[in-house]
């Protein structure tokens, strides 16, 4: 993985937008929507069924996804994980996680709070490929489901962003258009919230 043609195709594709997660939903709102991974807006899963449910929203959502971008015939995804520190050396991720996407490179390290001077908190970004559906995405899926992992931004050619949660994911599309067609396909997995949280 090359970081620097990462970055710049990056700034093509999305300006000056930083690669986290909940800033993108803020700067990027027009192009954004979010789906709930259970019925009812539940958060978590609390059997196998909802397990089932909520990866397969997930995968319904990154597959129909996939079908409209120009890499979609290739099946591969570029994913995008976290971990932070107090300082911008990168630390490693949690083992959970390197172990389900053990060959992540670092990409990027970014200060994401300095609200206290001299208590910086610095997101470190790292990226790997892999295949859709394969068994990493599930797993990964799963990990962030269960509140184990977050920051993780999903793609194929960065004319889309995936970013999923403990309780649903947020897309991020090229236009507002592009936005409104999963929205309208899933209008059962929106939030019942007037502001769409």
């Amino acid at each position: 993985m090359d970081a620097a043609d990462l970055t710049a195709r990056w700034t093509e594709a999305w300006g000056n937008c930083r690669p986290i997660g909940h800033e993108l939903r803020t700067r990027l709102h027009d192009r954004w929507v979010r789906f709930h991974s259970l019925p009812g807006s539940k958060r978590y899963a609390g059997n196998e069924g909802e397990q089932t449910e909520l990866l397969r929203r997930h995968l319904t959502v990154l597959a129909e996804l996939l079908s409209r971008d120009s890499a979609g015939a290739e099946r591969d995804l570029l994913v995008v994980t976290a971990s932070w520190s107090d300082g911008p050396a990168p630390a490693p991720r949690e083992p959970e996680l390197a172990r389900v996407l053990p060959a992540a490179d670092h990409w990027t390290s970014i200060v994401t709070d300095d609200s206290v001077p001299g208590e910086e908190t610095w997101t470190h970004l790292w990226v790997t490929a892999t295949r859709f559906p394969g068994q990493d995405l599930p797993r990964l899926l799963r990990l962030v489901a269960d509140h184990a992992t977050a920051g993780v931004i999903i793609t194929s050619d960065l004319s889309w962003l995936y970013h999923p949660y403990d309780g649903g994911a947020d897309v991020i599309a090229a236009t507002p258009g592009q936005r409104d067609q999963p929205r309208r396909q899933y209008h059962d997995w929106l939030p019942a919230h007037p502001a769409g949280l």
